[in-house]
């Protein structure tokens, strides 16, 4: 019975992350794309130290997420985007899955505390589980303190062996993370026993190490240095701007840092947490970027602090289960209220039936397990159990194909142009403008552009040649004449949509530059021009 309860629990912890990746459309589409890009040309060219995918000559690259690449290439090339999401799916469900069994070993088997932690956690960070590479780096980092915590408190020297394999891992996964291998172990020095740090040091040793095998070398190991806390990048780069309160994901971090910090000063709990939760924290606040790092690695000592915490006694018996439940139904509900309630009259007769009956039918499940009083009884358990997580899936199921689309509507318009421009043109003899999003689609049909998403690639601490992004944001800020930019380059051809008004009418209102294309597309009620501009010939 404690096996099919585990199972349960399991799954129903990997569930968020299942019916993301199966009802949401694949997000963040342009950042995948040029890792993708990257991992294709690896298989095909070799490792690429001059980058091969702009129109700009010799510029210095270090592909620190190379091996990232390699993996969504080849789940894309023979799965789709389905593979993409067959990734995410699983290394997003391992993740949440492995910090519910370090809950469970930091809490000193306090499940059901482990459970819920697990179980709210995993619903924040659902909505950044996408193929990039930060879902490696997460997963990796996570096995190592998992690794370190069960060293610190067995003083077995083998579970520091899994150490260097993380360090190796990660410095071809996602280099520019790799650092943080050695960061996190630095909490779990500060015992006082000798042979601990002694044996501790050595493995960071190793790490440092293993992190020199990879294709770069010590370029891939200090690519962090050169690539964040850059000015021009923690300015402009969204993902690299402190988290706003203003919005409800910046409210409900602020609220887990205030309770995590109250937490953490109520008990006398282990320097070693403190520092981990303290610097994670801060990492956190100064980047949007570190939030699933945040979620992961800085709350997990609150199942050490709460370890003693005993559930209400209408849930004492069987209360993990019931609280299972309870939890689904909260979930639900809260997602109805918020997301679709403006939706419901959207609903075809059928389906308003199919949710208020699964409603009502959960409800009249919970009542009976409670009125039956043994809902562990081997007969009773699998009924009940399968019918509320079937009803729970149908509600989910409803609200999130109900709920508008999350599209990114520049991207449909590019791509069908850049088809259209490979019917009478061949990719290498195109040099293409396009804006910076765009660029890493560009990429996938072998043309080459400007820039794309790879902010710290075009500075001059990376590159070796110039400022290509400050130039980028001079010019779509008004800084430079669009005359004079695209005189500075050989642009064969430039796309660009409605959404960038201001040089879309400029170029529109300028004769000398033809268009050769244009389309309109229908994005809920906005409609969204096209066009494609042949620049003047240099004289």
């Amino acid at each position: 019975m404690n096996k099919i309860l585990l199972f349960v629990q399991a799954a129903i912890l990997s569930t968020g992350v299942i019916v993301r990746q199966i009802f949401f459309e694949l997000t963040e589409k342009a950042d995948t794309y040029f890792v993708m890009n990257l991992g294709q040309y690896i298989l095909e060219h070799g490792f690429p130290y001059v980058d091969p995918f702009t129109i700009h000559e010799n510029l210095q690259l270090v592909a620190q997420q190379w091996l990232s690449g390699v993996l969504f290439w080849e789940a894309y090339k023979n799965f789709g985007v389905d593979g993409l999401l067959i990734v995410d799916t699983i290394i997003g469900a391992a993740t949440i899955l492995i910090y519910w069994r370090l809950c469970l070993f930091v809490s000193e088997g306090n499940k059901l505390l482990s459970f819920v932690l697990s179980f709210i956690v995993g619903l924040l960070i659902v909505t950044m589980i996408v193929p990039r590479p930060h879902i490696f780096s997460t997963l990796l980092l996570l096995i190592e303190v998992f690794m370190l915590e069960n060293f610190t408190r067995t003083q077995e020297f083998k579970f520091l062996l899994t150490l260097p394999l993380v360090s190796l891992a990660l410095i071809n996964l996602h280099a520019a993370i790799w650092l943080m291998s050695l960061v996190v172990c630095l909490p779990f020095l500060f015992v006082k026993n000798f042979r601990h740090s002694k044996l501790l040091l050595a493995a960071m040793a190793a790490i440092f190490l293993c992190g020199l095998i990879n294709p770069y070398g010590v370029e891939a190991m200090t690519y962090v240095f050169r690539s964040y806390g850059v000015e021009i990048i923690s300015d402009n780069i969204p993902e690299m701007f402190t988290p706003s309160a203003h919005n409800l994901q910046g409210k409900i971090f602020y609220c887990v840092v205030a309770f995590i910090i109250i937490s953490l000063t109520k008990f006398k709990i282990p320097l070693r947490y403190i520092l981990l939760s303290g610097g994670i924290i801060f990492m956190s606040i100064m980047h949007w970027r570190n939030l699933i790092m945040f979620y992961f690695l800085a709350t997990f000592p609150l199942s050490y602090v709460w370890r003693n915490f005993k559930p209400p006694k209408i849930l004492a018996k069987d209360g993990e289960l019931l609280l299972t439940f309870f939890l689904l139904i909260f979930f639900n509900t809260a997602a109805i209220v918020t997301l679709l309630k403006d939706n419901l009259n959207r609903l075809s007769m059928p389906l308003e039936i199919l949710f208020f009956a699964s409603v009502i039918f959960i409800l009249y499940n919970l009542l009976a397990l409670r009125v039956e009083g043994r809902p562990l009884h081997p007969l009773i358990l699998p009924r009940k159990i399968l019918s509320l997580f079937v009803t729970a899936l149908i509600i989910c199921g409803i609200f999130l194909t109900t709920t508008p689309e999350q599209k990114n509507k520049s991207e449909e318009p590019y791509t069908a142009a850049m088809k259209f421009l490979l019917r009478s043109e061949r990719s290498e003899n195109i040099s293409l403008y396009v804006p910076q999003g765009i660029g890493g689609m560009a990429g996938t049909f072998g043309i080459k552009y400007y820039i794309d998403s790879r902010s710290e690639v075009f500075i001059p601490a990376n590159n070796g040649q110039k400022n290509i992004l400050e130039e980028y944001l001079d010019f779509t800020r008004g800084k430079i004449y669009y005359k004079d930019f695209f005189s500075r380059y050989d642009f064969t051809h430039i796309i660009l949509t409605s959404e960038t008004a201001f040089l879309y009418n400029q170029l529109t209102d300028d004769k000398n530059f033809r268009v050769v294309y244009e389309s309109e597309h229908v994005e809920g009620y906005e409609v969204i021009h096209c066009k494609i501009f042949i620049p003047p010939k240099k004289d």
